[in-house]
């Protein structure tokens, strides 16, 4: 669970994730289609910020609630 430590009230998180997709390209280079790979999704909570007010978040275990 992530919790905003500035605010309990904050429930919207950012953060950035590298997703891999696979493109066909034309003899232009243009994309003409691209399709997700669900492998390697690279992404790390921990660098989540707070949407309202960028703070880091907090990860939380939810039995500790």
């Amino acid at each position: 669970m992530l919790r905003c430590p500035n605010n309990p009230e904050h429930k919207e998180f950012v953060m950035t994730a590298m997703v891999p997709e696979t493109w066909i390209l034309n003899e232009d280079g243009d994309c003409v289609h691209a399709s997700f790979n669900d492998t390697g999704i690279e992404s790390d909570l921990s660098t989540a910020r707070c949407q309202a007010c960028c703070a880091l978040v907090e990860i939380v275990d939810e039995e500790q609630e």
